[in-house]
């Protein structure tokens, strides 16, 4: 009873491990396209991974059209059910989960209770719920399906792709990979604190930190060099050479020093923006 049907691919019931996704994704957390669920669900079911498309349904206290929408081919998709995080009714139970498994179902997301647990453990099917109640929901009702709905802190809509595991729960406006199998990066800090990592993301980060320091010191040259070159400018042509000023001579001095200094450190970080920058070329074009 708790197999999967026929026809129905089991490694696509498993999904790709979520911590990974998110190093790999990094820019579509930034973007808003990758949500990461509140770690708020209890773990049910023998899937303990599992991903899919969302199917979306809202109900209230109530389990009218789930058995319906269940009882439609799965195809690996993942139900996500809005009970508008009531905790006094669960909102499904066993039969509803061996009904998802049977149908190949991946998994279902429950934002409200569930009950017969044991039941479900024995499914080979993810359910991730806030809570276990025993009392069964009422018969009256209207759902509704295929609406964007918003609970753990993010807001999820029909037709994009789930993604849960031990770590967490992901959604994402489309279908994300992780790294290749042997290639998860390896991250060091460099001295000033940028992290400089295999991920594509990171590495366009670090790069338009230094990019954004090579700007800033390149102004300050130029400011001192124009300093200077005014200062040289007062006293050759105001002031007579014989009457030239300690102040001005100093301040001359000060800004041929500093000026140079600039020069020196511009070249460095330029170097270090260009070693970064033929990394990043590909993926700043994209972002």
């Amino acid at each position: 009873m708790n197999e999967p049907p026929l026809g129905i691919d089991t490694t696509k019931l498993h999904a790709a491990p979520v911590a990974d996704l998110c190093d790999a994704n990094a820019s579509l957390i930034l973007t808003g396209e990758l949500r990461i669920l509140e770690p708020v669900f209890q773990a049910h079911g023998q899937c303990i991974s599992f991903s899919g498309r969302v199917v979306t349904m809202r109900v209230l206290e109530h389990n009218v059209g789930e058995s319906e929408l269940l009882e439609m081919p799965g195809e690996g998709r993942v139900l996500v059910l809005d009970g508008r995080g009531s905790k006094r009714y669960a909102i499904m139970g066993g039969n509803l989960a061996e009904q998802a498994c049977r149908n190949g179902w991946a998994g279902a997301v429950v934002n409200g209770c569930v009950r017969d647990v044991d039941d479900i453990n024995t499914f080979t099917i993810g359910v991730r719920a806030l809570a276990i109640h025993p009392r069964h929901p009422g018969i009256d009702g209207v759902p509704e399906m295929h609406v964007d709905v918003e609970f753990a802190g993010a807001v999820i809509r029909d037709g994009e792709w789930l993604y849960a595991d031990t770590d967490g729960i992901i959604v994402c406006s489309k279908e994300i990979y992780g790294f290749p199998e042997g290639a998860r990066p390896k991250t060091r800090t460099h001295a000033r604190g940028i992290v400089l990592s295999g991920d594509a993301h990171r590495r366009l980060e670090a790069w338009k930190v230094i990019h954004r320091r090579a700007e800033l010191t390149s102004t300050l040259m130029f400011v001192m060099t124009g300093i200077m070159i005014v200062s040289l400018w007062i006293a050759v042509f105001i002031f007579r050479p014989e009457w030239l000023d300690l102040g001005i001579i100093a301040v001359c001095m000060l800004a041929s020093v500093v000026g140079i200094f600039l020069l020196l450190k511009t070249e460095q970080v330029e170097q270090k923006r260009k070693r970064l920058g033929a990394k990043c070329q590909v993926v700043s074009d994209e972002v």
